[in-house]
């Protein structure tokens, strides 16, 4: 069954120390840090879930270390040190086998006084295809794990989304249709009424006949100078009555003044 690994660092919180370990670090080691002991049983305890681990740390070659694991409580495993011509980094420590994917806890104890033990990670392995048949352990929150927990989406409600977005699509349609209907219906009544209008010649005036004959223009010219000429007959009179008097008053007054021009006759006493 094919697996992803996981490194969980010395520094990391799931690995919990007991008193004697001191922090070191060098570049040739994981992220530069170790965890350090020459303490006779100091330990270090780590709870995973996986289907097994290792531990890897720094073989010395002025002291090689002396240690113990124990795995879910089991026997220990021991692990003795090779003398090295030179530091080794990253080597192997401890193996575990394979394990069911559960919840697991081992413990590493440092045996020998003077012993020194250099921890640098622990690799744990996670199968990619979880068994369906047996139920998933509670994980610590360090430890990733993918598990897909959506729900399947309810068969009703899609449908039901499904139905609703049909017939909103099909009221659209059809709102767009009487739209277009609407708009020809106008335009075709539109044009029938402006071919039922239709332009009508200016009625010609009546033509004369026997019965009503028509006037002609000099009579209608004589009765209105008739009528001009009847409206100012008072005014004519009243000019020339004016003017005869004037003339009469004239004819008056120079008589009088040839008169007036003659020698009174003499009378002789």
């Amino acid at each position: 069954m094919s697996s992803r690994s996981v490194i969980i660092d010395n520094a990391d919180a799931q690995i919990q120390y007991s008193p004697g370990w001191r922090a070191n670090g060098s570049p040739n080691e994981y992220k530069r840090t170790t965890s350090n002991t020459e303490t006779r049983g100091a330990s270090f305890t780590f709870k995973f879930v996986g289907s097994s681990v290792a531990v890897y740390g720094t073989l010395d070659s002025a002291t090689l270390p002396n240690t113990t694991y124990v795995l879910d409580g089991g026997n220990p495993f021991p692990f003795f040190g090779q003398p090295q011509p030179q530091v080794q980094y990253q080597q192997v420590f401890y193996t575990s086998p394979a394990l069911p994917y559960a919840e697991h806890t081992l413990v590493g104890s440092c045996v020998d006084e003077g012993g020194r033990v250099v921890l640098d990670y622990l690799l744990i392995e996670i199968p990619l295809e979880l068994p369906t048949s047996t139920s998933l352990p509670t994980p610590t929150s360090a430890v990733p794990v993918t598990v897909d927990s959506k729900p399947a989406p309810p068969t009703a409600a899609i449908v039901g989304g499904v139905l609703g977005g049909l017939l909103l699509l099909m009221t659209i349609l059809a709102s767009y249709l009487w739209y277009r209907q609407s708009r020809g219906t106008i335009a075709k009544t539109s044009s029938a009424e402006a071919d039922d209008v239709q332009i009508q010649p200016l009625a010609a005036p009546p033509m004369a006949s026997a019965s009503y004959p028509m006037a002609s223009t000099s009579y209608l010219t004589h009765a209105v100078e008739s009528s001009y000429q009847d409206s100012e007959a008072p005014l004519r009179s009243d000019i020339m009555s004016t003017t005869e008097r004037q003339k009469s008053s004239h004819h008056v007054s120079l008589q009088w003044n040839q008169s007036s021009s003659q020698q009174p006759p003499s009378y002789s006493m």
